[in-house]
């Protein structure tokens, strides 16, 4: 339940909160920039992008900042990553695994 791959993305900030929205469906980069702060938005998406969790409709670089206009959606993976996050059972074992010793 609680794995590496889980847990890389719950510890980075601003990674649960795109994966929620994106959960309803794509969003531009500015839309996104709404949600996350700026300075949490390109890490929190690299590393969704590095987990297979995301893609984006315009080719590039990571690190060079998207524009505005360009889409970024879930990947399969993506998606189911996002339905075990909303399952009060992970954030027990993550609790109880990671921060309760």
């Amino acid at each position: 339940m609680a794995d590496g791959r889980l847990m890389r993305v719950i510890s980075c900030p601003g990674a649960v909160e795109l994966l929620d929205e994106l959960g309803t469906g794509p969003r531009a980069f500015d839309e996104l920039r709404r949600i996350v702060p700026r300075r949490l938005l390109g890490p929190a998406l690299r590393v969704l992008a590095a987990e297979g969790a995301l893609r984006r409709s315009d080719a590039g670089s990571w690190d060079v900042r998207p524009a505005g206009d360009a889409l970024f959606s879930l990947t399969g993976d993506g998606g189911r990553l996002a339905d075990e996050l909303s399952d009060l059972d992970v954030w027990v074992a993550v609790y109880d695994r990671y921060l309760n010793g």
